[in-house]
């Protein structure tokens, strides 16, 4: 911003003071002995403040006027010209250096015959430079809102803008709500955010609800109609496994819809499936069912049944099966 003191104001000041006897800039006597010059006329001492202060503010010509005062030397002010040229780059200067200010939110505060200004944002301005605070600052942060927003503002602009008090937990929630709409396996419970003055100052996942997310991602994505968080999963690294009941009822429901010889849920993941070493297998009653019905196909002159076969495991924890003696 420009400086508002002019040379004009620093003689008042030093008059005032005592450090000159009055304001007025006198040019040595003897510059002009005979006191009739233009250096010396009442009009030429105008004409030089009034440059003088022009010059200084960078105002056009004809800003500035001046007038001798019997007594108190020559005084001079800014004309409505003057004024006009100076506010308007004021206003600029202070709005281009406060954040959230625009120009026509700034008084430049001129006073016209002490050639001064104290800019600052008009106090029916201050209302709307706060509304344009929490605005913006919210456009900027994730799961804030304007209406979350506290936002001082003074005449030297926008003092402060934090997370009102009374917002916080309403912005905590909006958080978790809006976490777990970006998941497709995670609820607003899974997640905990905690919010201070600046903003969201951590969120995420508890560890409870890490555990439930993966539940619901093995139900969509097994056979599986409910997983435990507890009991059916195990971490792995920064993820979960399903623990080993929870893969052997995986197998159950995944042989039931693979043969049709057995509907859902019979099969028990305890009993009818065994650990093999390249996963899990049927254990030997439903293998010998599934052998027995696949030979009976094959077979014209008689009926197979489970009690006609036999089973050999092989080196690779398969089941053989043989019917009668013959493999």
């Amino acid at each position: 911003m420009s400086d508002p003191t002019t040379a004009r104001a620093q003689r008042r000041e030093a008059a005032a003071t005592g450090a000159e006897s009055d304001a007025v800039d006198r040019r040595s006597p003897r510059s002009n002995p005979g006191g009739s010059g233009s250096d010396t006329t009442t009009r030429n001492r105008q004409m030089e403040l009034q440059r003088d202060i022009e010059a200084d503010l960078d105002l056009d010509a004809g800003s500035v006027g001046a007038v001798d005062r019997i007594g108190e030397g020559t005084d001079a002010m800014l004309r409505s010209p003057g004024q006009r040229q100076w506010g308007a780059r004021l206003r600029d200067d202070f709005a281009s250096e406060a954040d959230f200010v625009e120009r026509e939110d700034v008084d430049p505060g001129i006073d016209p015959q002490e050639i001064s200004a104290t800019p600052g944002v008009a106090r029916d301005r201050r209302d709307r430079v706060a509304e344009r605070a929490r605005e913006q600052t919210a456009a900027d942060a994730q799961f804030i809102e304007p209406d979350d927003l506290d936002a001082d503002v003074g005449a030297r602009g926008v003092s402060g803008i934090e997370v009102a008090e009374d917002r916080r937990s309403a912005v905590a929630d909006r958080t978790r709500q809006q976490l777990a709409a970006e998941d497709p396996f995670a609820e607003p419970d899974d997640f905990e955010a905690q919010v201070g003055p600046a903003g969201i100052e951590s969120a995420g996942l508890t560890d409870t609800g890490q555990r439930r997310r993966a539940g619901r991602q093995f139900e969509q994505e097994t056979p599986l109609s409910a997983v435990d968080p507890t009991d059916d999963l195990v971490r792995d690294g920064d993820a979960f496994g399903l623990a080993g009941d929870a893969q052997r009822r995986v197998a159950a429901r995944e042989f039931e819809r693979d043969i049709d010889l057995f509907d859902d849920g019979t099969l028990d993941p305890e009993s009818d499936i065994r650990a093999t070493d390249s996963g899990f297998g049927l254990a030997e009653d439903p293998a010998r069912e599934v052998a027995a019905e696949q030979l009976d196909e094959r077979v014209d002159d008689r009926t197979v049944r489970a009690g006609d076969i036999d089973l050999e495991e092989t080196d690779d924890g398969a089941f053989e099966a043989i019917f009668r003696g013959e493999r």
